[in-house]
């Protein structure tokens, strides 16, 4: 009777796919909410909701040569995997934008980095 009721119980959630790459840009800081807009419009992932604005907020008063990171979960292909994303301040109103998350996701975001400055004629 046991082997019955398991074959009706949920599947336990996998626990979210670790970061294991990462990928970065320079960015003007006007640039980071579009940025992070363009990719959470990318089918393959789906971010919490107001990521851009929250990240694009919190880069407003950043001294230059300051660090900060977010750390979330996402989903990659209908995978959840933890993603996390650095700024450091490069330069006044510049912030370096690192992308920490599993392989596929990384070339991912590195192939809409490389879309969003051709875009931008970088």
């Amino acid at each position: 009777m046991k082997f019955v009721t398991n074959l009706f119980k949920p599947a336990e959630a996998k626990p979210p796919a670790p970061a294991t790459s990462e990928t970065s840009m320079n960015f003007d800081l006007q640039e980071v909410a579009p940025f992070l807009t363009q990719l959470g419009n990318n089918a393959r992932f789906t971010f919490p909701a107001a990521l851009a604005e929250e990240i694009a907020h919190g880069l407003q008063d950043m001294a230059v040569d300051e660090t900060r990171r977010w750390k979330l979960t996402c989903d990659f292909d209908r995978q959840p995997i933890l993603m996390e994303i650095e700024a450091l301040m490069d330069d006044i109103d510049a912030p370096d934008l690192t992308f920490f998350g599993t392989l596929d996701a990384v070339a991912e975001i590195q192939q809409e980095l490389e879309a969003f400055a051709a875009a931008k004629g970088l």
